[in-house]
């Protein structure tokens, strides 16, 4: 992919100042680019027009056109970007990967440290435990070896674990390897992964749809999981407990029509349970990296859905008023459940009735940690 798109520093700026607007994240973003062209024109909008040509709910229109840019900040975050030599990719430039692209929600900004390149289109990810046994250690070195003889970009979170083992394995093959972070681009996350990283960004990149200086939240890696997903053709699970982040990573990729695969383990081991749940429901089973070229590489993919979860049903069904109210409150973006009922002044539990309302309609989606979406139409 050609590197002759990064934004100008008055563009960047423009953009790390609207990513810094409440409630405003990549679909709504989306929807002030398409509606006005830039960032900056869209900030510079009145309320009015922002609402009336983005579509969006009155007091978030107002939130967007009454915000000011903290400049000293911004300034900074383009400082540590250029000192760390991070291209800022937009969803609607030439070299935004096109896997990436076609997931329901793709960042609106990703921030790269190294090259991504046309060829990293044939990528597959490996995740799984934290805390592997050497056996899984040994299955994800082995599987990814062979991913990388055979040319296929191998990508993670680039955790401790299995991800660790997949980004290094890739490496000393010669291989190419991107790792997704849940932090900032310039937060290093483990902190022993800094020679790892260095490395990569001589043989793959890092990115992150985090600006600088974003500290690992917890909330922060279920984005961070539809990324890794996103970027690939299919998911390898190796080792992962009932509550794993990897189960989360092989959901977003479900959802993303990405093929989800699994390495079998010890029926003793908690570790197995998720690669195993997986197994049942269908996933690919894995035994080497020929399972996966198989399936993946030999055969026409199939196109990802641009957009899974647009709803079947009408928009126009019948709504109460309580409903008619909360859908009006809601973003395309997700927002806490304690937001919502501090800003309709609603009790929790008439509010969560009315969400489950509107989300059996089809018109809103719940994420993780009681957020709260409207479905774009």
């Amino acid at each position: 992919m050609a590197d002759d798109s990064r934004p100008t520093d008055a563009t960047l700026y423009d953009w790390l100042a609207l990513d810094r607007i409440p409630r405003v994240g990549p679909l709504t973003m989306a929807r002030l680019y398409d509606a006005f062209g830039s960032p900056g024109r869209a900030m510079q909008a009145t309320a009015k027009e922002i609402s009336h040509r983005a579509g969006l709910g009155e007091k978030l229109a107002e939130t967007i056109a009454g915000f000011r840019p903290p400049e000293d900040e911004i300034r900074k975050d383009i400082e540590v970007l250029e000192r760390l030599e991070v291209r800022v990719v937009t969803r609607w430039d030439s070299d935004y990967p096109p896997n990436l692209k076609e997931i329901y929600d793709p960042p609106a900004l990703l921030f790269v440290r190294g090259r991504i390149i046309l060829e990293d289109s044939r990528a597959v990810a490996l995740v799984g435990s934290r805390n592997p046994t050497r056996y899984g250690l040994e299955m994800t070195e082995q599987i990814t070896r062979g991913l990388a003889r055979a040319g296929v970009t191998a990508v993670s979170g680039l955790a401790r674990g299995i991800d660790t083992a997949c980004h290094r394995a890739a490496l000393n093959e010669g291989g190419r390897t991107i790792g997704v972070l849940g932090c900032g681009i310039d937060v290093l996350y483990p902190r022993e992964n800094k020679p790892l990283v260095d490395e990569m960004i001589g043989s793959g990149a890092v990115v992150s749809e985090f600006r600088p200086g974003i500290p690992p939240l917890a909330t922060n890696f279920y984005r961070r999981n539809r990324i890794v997903s996103g970027l690939v053709k299919g998911v390898v699970v190796v080792q992962a407990t009932r509550n794993s982040g990897s189960l989360i990573t092989a959901g977003h990729a479900l959802d993303q029509n990405r093929d989800v695969f699994a390495v079998p383990g010890n029926v003793m081991d908690a570790r197995s349970w998720g690669p195993h749940n997986l197994l049942k429901q269908g996933a690919g089973i894995v035994e080497s990296a020929d399972d996966v070229l198989a399936s993946l590489f030999t055969q026409q993919p199939v196109k990802p859905q641009a957009n899974l979860f647009d709803a079947e049903g009408d928009r126009d069904q019948e709504l109460s008023d309580m409903a008619e109210q909360v859908l009006g409150s809601l973003d395309p973006d997700p927002v806490p459940i304690d937001l919502l009922c501090e800003t309709l002044k609603m009790e929790v539990g008439k509010l969560s009735g009315t969400l489950l309302e509107l989300e059996l309609k089809g018109l809103v989606r719940q994420y993780p940690g009681k957020m709260f979406a409207r479905i774009l139409r």
